[in-house]
């Protein structure tokens, strides 16, 4: 039981990475200014602020409402593509509901039988994890990008026109870079607070 309460709290904690770097907008507003991403494209910064605030919106609406972002025109392939990363993140909630249930329930058998181990486990199943994944995108991110698009996407409609999907001009591919850098981080402090705790409790 600790093995498997380890390894799903592991993928809770990636997975809850990956969805709270999406979620933190400052990080991307940060980027407007230190990328001059306004050059870009003839939106003001308020106005690429609105925009990038409807895509987080769309990503995580749980509504099946069309893709239309404000103030910029999208393809018919720039808005499938927008739903199918809409997909990709609900999918990601469903396995985030049921890695927490059978964490719970594991919590309680470990806990129970204080047997704490499975939070160095955990913390070990992480860094693990998350260096097979990442490695890749550290010694050659551009080669990575593509290489992920083309394992979770069955079409080339990630590869935007700016002509018709201006949208591109305004998700410069060193803001996905820097959103890897926080995911990083937030996985390396995870895996600490973990093996902080196991420490504490195994005394």
């Amino acid at each position: 039981m600790k093995r498997l309460t380890a390894a799903v709290i592991a993928i809770a904690v990636i997975i809850l990475s990956v969805k709270f770097t999406l979620n933190f907008k400052p990080l991307y507003y940060y980027d407007i200014s230190s990328l001059n991403i306004a050059a870009n494209t003839y939106l003001s910064e308020d106005e690429i602020k609105s925009s990038y605030d409807y895509l987080i919106y769309y990503i995580n609406s749980n509504k099946d409402i069309e893709f239309n972002i404000p103030l910029l025109p999208s393809s018919l392939e720039g808005a499938i593509h927008f739903r199918e990363v809409k997909e990709i993140f609900k999918e990601l909630d469903y396995l985030l509901y049921a890695c927490g249930a059978i964490a719970l329930f594991g919590l309680y058998s470990c806990i129970k039988k204080r047997e704490f181990s499975f939070l160095k486990l955990s913390s070990n199943l992480i860094l693990a994890i998350s260096a097979a994944v990442i490695l890749p995108f550290i010694i050659n991110f551009d080669a990575s990008f593509v290489i992920f698009h083309k394992l979770f996407f069955r079409n080339n409609y990630w590869l935007f026109d700016p002509a018709t999907d201006p949208v591109i001009n305004i998700l410069p591919e060193v803001f996905f870079f820097h959103c890897l850098i926080m995911i990083i981080a937030c996985i390396v402090v995870s895996s600490s607070l973990l093996r902080l705790a196991y420490k504490k409790l195994n005394r």
